[in-house]
């Protein structure tokens, strides 16, 4: 899905502006505690400027979100895993949590009651509130199918399909099968790529 050298990429391209907010941080270091060792927490937590007391709804540098999964995926792969994969993971996490959060439960109520295009329209505008960075749209294909396009968004694909997936099928209690889901790179370092979904 995605490799270590994209992320860096990514990470070489992100300035001081590039800022995602605190419950992305806190939902990737939760997801470090739960499946690393007490090492590999620590040096994710190094990621973050020392000091440093996260708050969910301030903005913090997408840098050392970027720099605490590259420590996710290398700890996957030391492990023999896969790096993309413990992305994917970890925004899995996130959209877990994400769903029990305040904002996340509004969410569910209005898509349950709407219809999952008109949850899934929600998200590019829900992702220009919640990052400084990238273009992201929706477009319905057929009446059971859409597709989601980010442009230039430095977090990536591995960690934005596991939110995307586990936040909009857990809201919308779709179940495992519910939601089917094939990511597609759309440039080198996998800042842009196409999300179809179908259910």
């Amino acid at each position: 899905m995605e490799r270590r050298p994209q992320l860096l990429s990514r990470l070489s391209r992100c300035r001081p502006e590039h800022l995602v907010p605190g419950m992305f941080l806190e939902a990737a270091l939760t997801s470090v505690a739960a499946r690393a060792s007490p090492e590999v927490l620590e040096r994710a937590r190094r990621q973050i400027s020392e000091g440093e007391r996260l708050v969910e709804n301030y903005r913090y540098p997408v840098a050392w979100m970027l720099g605490i999964l590259d420590v996710i995926g290398q700890d996957a792969e030391a492990r023999g895993g896969s790096y993309g994969e413990a992305l994917y993971l970890t925004g899995r996490d996130a959209g877990l949590a994400y769903v029990r959060s305040t904002v996340g439960r509004m969410r569910a109520m209005v898509g349950s009651a709407s219809g999952l295009h008109r949850s899934l329209e929600g998200i590019p505008s829900a992702a220009s509130v919640a990052v400084t960075f990238g273009e992201h749209s929706y477009r319905r294909l057929s009446p059971n199918s859409g597709e989601l396009i980010f442009k230039q968004d430095l977090i990536g694909v591995g960690w934005n399909v596991g939110m995307v997936v586990a936040s909009t099928s857990t809201a919308l209690a779709l179940g495992a099968d519910g939601l089917k889901f094939e990511a597609t790179a759309t440039d080198e370092d996998a800042s842009s790529f196409v999300l179809r979904l179908s259910w």
